[in-house]
């Protein structure tokens, strides 16, 4: 898959994705087609006015634990990372399609949110200030950590980041001698973006999407990227909860004054 090409299509397939008929694309199988965006609407409207629509239809997710918001394409699942991968995984899984029951439960639709996810010297804060070749330095480990088909530099909530393709085809070295000796096939590829925080989160967001990634899908994420938000202090409902605290001995102590 040409990903630099996908890029630049992201924003034309986010369109359909943004219709009114938008929750059904991830409701249960079955379930009616949304019918195709009107010919031309994408040359209408503008990135910032694909956003704000997106916003505006979307489902804001709070996470008081680990500090967040991000926008949803509709109101998500939420089970803890340590459910799905290993138990001292710190995170939330937002589903927001999957089929079957019980231990047959297929994920098809997801994004993994992780608060703790690189290490402190993985993404320097002024990575995109850095000169080329430096940022080539950083971006070859990355590619070295584990297999990726593509990276790229990128900010999310205003900071610096890195957004990753994993490898649909992986070499391995099957007899120990070090040289590359088979091509296994993934089941799936995920999307991986790592950048930091506002206020000093090192975040992961991944997306899961099975069987394939799609550029529909792909487009939400990438919005959903774009809504990220993280806060000084824990959230309870998209309120500051410490400043509501706060707020209130203020008012007690006025009054008994």
């Amino acid at each position: 898959m040409d990903w630099k090409k996908m890029m630049k299509m992201t924003f034309a397939a986010a369109f359909a994705a943004l219709s009114l008929a938008m929750p059904q694309a991830f409701a249960a199988e079955g379930a009616e087609t949304a019918p195709d965006a009107p010919a031309g609407a994408q040359q209408q409207m503008t990135e910032e006015e694909m956003l704000q629509n997106y916003i505006d239809s979307g489902y804001k997710y709070t996470s008081p634990r680990y500090g967040y918001t991000i926008v949803c394409p509709r109101k998500p699942s939420v089970v803890p990372a340590s459910m799905l991968f290993d138990e001292t995984e710190k995170g939330d899984v937002l589903i927001f399609k999957s089929t079957g029951t019980g231990e047959n439960t297929m994920i098809n639709y997801a994004w993994v949110i992780s608060p703790d996810a690189f290490d402190e010297s993985a993404i320097p804060p002024d990575i995109t200030k850095q000169p080329e070749a430096k940022q080539k330095e950083y971006i070859d480990k990355f590619m070295k950590s584990s297999p990726y088909e593509f990276i790229r530099l990128t900010e999310v909530d205003g900071r610096s980041g890195v957004y990753a393709v994993t490898a649909k085809e992986i070499e391995v070295d099957t007899n120990g001698d070090g040289k590359y000796d088979e091509v296994m096939t993934a089941e799936s590829q995920m999307i991986q973006t790592y950048f930091r925080g506002a206020y000093g989160g090192r975040f992961g967001v991944m997306l899961m999407e099975n069987p394939d990634l799609t550029k529909d899908g792909v487009a939400l994420y990438q919005l959903g990227l774009l809504t990220f938000q993280e806060w000084p202090t824990k959230m309870q409902n998209g309120q500051n909860v410490d400043k509501d605290k706060k707020d209130k001995k203020d008012k007690k102590d006025k009054k008994n004054k």
